[in-house]
């Protein structure tokens, strides 16, 4: 005999508003059905099944309970009796009973919505649904007059065409899940949201500003910034925090088009999964390129015993104009000079060298805004004092070069006076201190600067010029004689600067006969008019510098002929 296993199972019951939907598979054997098949139900716990349909028919695999749920819903069970023929033998046998099927399937959620910053499509990716009775997705756009945008879908992957433009704005999109009796998950709960990028340029600064809203949907770990320069590819120019939702490109060029977009990157540990913006429209930048890299080149010491201050422009920049300012710790920033378009160089006259200033430039682009703001650079200050018989040298250090200082170069010059310490010789180079000692010369003046050189460039910044002078008493004649050997009237002592000298002759009458700044050549008997002055006593008064000290000398002198 054959088996008698159970050859009809019923499968599902759905309620499909007035009517029931029941379905049932039919597995075969080498039993045969026969006649008719015939439905029972109940429409309540506790009642007893009754017959619904027994026409049948032994191939068919589902029938339509109608107005079963009229006039509101009921809680029906069903099940199927049928005949089969098995051998020789006809047995009745019954299904299993089933309840209507009201349990809704897993929730689905979308793993991102992407924008393709090619072609401005929007890409919906989610992982498939495991429910056994799992039947179809139904995705939403909430951005459409009827939300619905795909229903039945079976893949895991959807592509809008729609006529929704990321670029104008964020698009919201949703989606649920469906079982083979249309019982469909909530949704609403899980929504993604686009990015939505946004950006202008300033044809004047040849700025690009972008701003951007933030995905919604999960929460990002790291954006990435990519940029499109005319036709070529889109390549990354920065990572920035997710909560940054701003961005100024500096980096544009003339005449040229620029495309933005952004990729944000999901917190999941167990795989990557990224979403992407609209593509920035095309931003075409102006015709000049904003000055950038405006560099102060060195400042030193010049031989006119000033500070100098020497730029270097950006040849591929277009200059409207550079503005030079010196500032102090604690003070202001103070305007110095806006150079021409030809100037490079600028001579600071009224800084004093022996104190050390800060310089910076701001240059503006043709449309006069300021764009780029260098570095501050310093002068170099030296200076000296005694200590345990040694000549100590401590100056600041230089801080201009992008590659920093090769080494510092110390320079010195000797002799009795001032005015002969004048022949600098190279004495020795230092790359990491900024202070030099040396045991006291006899000479009575030692004078020094330092030189700062540039690493890997031809850069030099001079320092002021420092002397240590070993003072003492000064000297002078009580007579000359104009026409004899000793005809010339001048100081002598150490470290005497006579290059700075106020020197005045007076008669005894308290008329000035001859006055002069500069003694270096001596007073020869001569008057302002060139004429040698009468035999006789005179009166006079100096100011003589030794070293950095100002000394006041009167005295008498006779002049004989």
């Amino acid at each position: 005999m054959p088996s008698f296993g159970q050859k009809i199972k019923l499968v599902r019951v759905c309620n499909g508003g007035n009517n029931n939907n029941i379905n049932w598979q039919i597995y075969p054997d080498t039993c045969m059905l026969l006649n008719t098949l015939k439905i029972y139900g109940r429409d309540a716990i506790g009642q007893a099944y009754f017959g619904i349909d027994s026409s049948i028919t032994y191939n068919q695999k589902n029938y339509s309970h109608i107005n079963a749920n009229v006039p509101s819903t009921k809680d029906w069970r069903y099940y199927i009796s049928y005949q089969r023929l098995c051998g020789t033998d006809t047995n009745t046998f019954f299904s299993d009973t089933l309840a209507i099927d009201d349990i809704k399937p897993d929730s689905s959620i979308l793993d991102s919505v992407s924008v393709d910053p090619l072609t401005n499509q929007i890409y919906l990716g989610w992982t498939s649904n495991k429910t056994p009775d799992f039947s179809s997705y139904y995705l939403y756009n909430y951005d459409r007059p009827d939300p619905r945008l795909a229903e039945n879908y079976k893949d895991t992957f959807f592509i809008d065409n729609s006529p929704n433009d990321p670029r104008n704005k964020a698009l919201s999109y949703d989606i649920t899940s469906a079982d083979s009796c249309d019982n469909r998950k909530d949704y609403g709960n899980y929504l993604h949201k686009t990015i939505w990028l946004k950006g202008s340029i300033d044809t004047c600064k040849n700025e690009v500003s972008l701003s951007w809203t933030n995905y919604i949907g999960w929460n990002t770990k790291k954006l990435f910034l990519f940029k499109k320069i005319n036709m070529g590819a889109y390549a990354l120019i920065d990572s920035l925090n997710p909560s940054i939702q701003s961005y100024t490109d500096k980096n544009i060029s003339k005449n040229n088009f620029y495309q933005y977009f952004i990729r944000a990157e999901k917190l999941d540990a167990n795989k990557k999964i990224t979403a992407s913006s609209n593509a920035c429209y095309s931003l075409y930048a102006g015709k000049t390129n904003s000055p950038q890299n405006t560099l102060i080149k060195q400042v030193g010491i010049n031989s006119n015993n000033k500070i100098e201050i020497q730029i270097k422009r950006n040849t591929i920049s277009d200059y409207g104009g550079i503005d030079l300012f010196r500032v102090q710790p604690n003070e202001s920033p103070v305007f110095l000079y806006a150079l021409g378009a030809n100037e490079n160089t600028y001579e600071d006259v009224l800084s004093d060298i022996k104190t050390k200033h800060n310089y910076y430039i701001i240059s503006k682009n043709v449309c006069g805004i300021s764009t780029d703001s260098s570095a501050q650079s310093n002068n170099i200050v030296l200076s000296l004092f005694g200590q345990n018989s040694n000549i100590e040298l401590n100056w600041e250090r230089y801080f201009t070069w992008n590659a920093g200082i090769k080494f510092y170069v110390i320079y010195r010059a000797s002799g009795n006076t001032i005015n002969e310490a004048v022949n600098f010789m190279a004495l020795a180079n230092t790359t990491i201190d900024s202070f030099y000692s040396e045991p006291e010369l006899d000479q009575a003046v030692n004078c020094y600067y330092v030189e700062a050189l540039e690493n890997g460039g031809n850069g030099i910044s001079k320092s002021n010029i420092a002397c240590y002078i070993k003072t003492g008493n000064i000297y002078y004649p009580n007579a000359i004689s104009v026409y004899g050997i000793n005809k010339i009237f001048n100081f002598k002592g150490s470290g005497i600067d006579l290059s700075k000298t106020n020197f005045q002759i007076f008669n005894r009458w308290g008329q000035l006969e001859y006055s002069t700044d500069n003694l270096i050549n001596g007073w020869n008997g001569k008057n302002n008019a060139g004429e040698f002055v009468p035999a006789g006593v005179y009166f006079f008064m100096a100011k003589v510098y030794q070293g950095d000290k100002l000394i006041e000398i009167h005295g008498n002198i006779t002049v004989l002929e």
